[in-house]
């Protein structure tokens, strides 16, 4: 937080300096990737490159033909699939009581998620336009298209939430349920071999 001093400085030419601007918090580094994956920043886009660190507040762009790998500062690893898009609302952990709190919103596309365990307290969700998805410690996939969304648990329970009517459905490892806007989730069910094959494919970057 500023000081107040810096907002009732008397002298005019004093009260009309900038203030710096905050640096954004670091949300976790590019481990690997494949083709042109990008990063929005404060209106600005650039190409990531292998150990380029991720911001709270980033857009990541991973366009068609292209995938991406992060390390985040919790110690979750991140696979995004072509044509998906991410924004890191909020990416914080404390190394001290092993609590976190993490937020990113799916615009679109398929992310693989290996959480890393946490304290009791811990928050790490994925928003999309019609749900949010809740873990604390597993290896999960969520995939956003129009108007709905999947997810599917290879270890671990993943809570999936319907913005609209707010019922949720707890997902339990090697199951999977989809969620359409404005409805509640769909019972869980046991995923087929294929569909995880699917997703693995999609998200795998050696």
């Amino acid at each position: 937080m500023r000081p107040a001093a810096m907002f009732v400085i008397s002298a005019g030419f004093l009260a009309a300096l900038p203030l710096p601007a905050l640096a954004a918090a670091d949300a976790g580094t590019v481990l690997t990737f494949k083709g042109e994956c990008a990063v929005e920043s404060g209106g600005q886009r650039s190409i990531l490159k292998l150990g380029d660190v991720v911001h709270v507040g980033d857009t990541v762009d991973v366009p068609d033909g292209a995938k991406l790998k992060l390390h985040m500062i919790d110690g979750s690893v991140l696979s995004v699939a072509p044509a998906t898009k991410i924004v890191i609302a909020a990416f914080s952990a404390d190394a001290k009581d092993g609590n976190r709190d993490v937020q990113l919103t799916l615009t679109s596309g398929l992310l693989r998620a290996v959480v890393a365990p946490a304290g009791a307290a811990s928050r790490f969700e994925v928003d999309t336009a019609t749900g949010v998805a809740a873990v604390r410690s597993t290896d999960w996939f969520v995939e956003a298209g129009s108007g709905t969304m999947r997810v599917g648990v290879l270890k671990g329970v993943v809570s999936l939430e319907s913005d609209s009517t707010k019922h949720s459905v707890d997902i339990p490892a090697r199951w999977g349920s989809r969620l359409e806007a404005g409805k509640d989730p769909v019972p869980p069910r046991i995923w087929e071999k294929s569909e995880f094959d699917r997703v693995i494919a999609a998200t795998a970057l050696d």
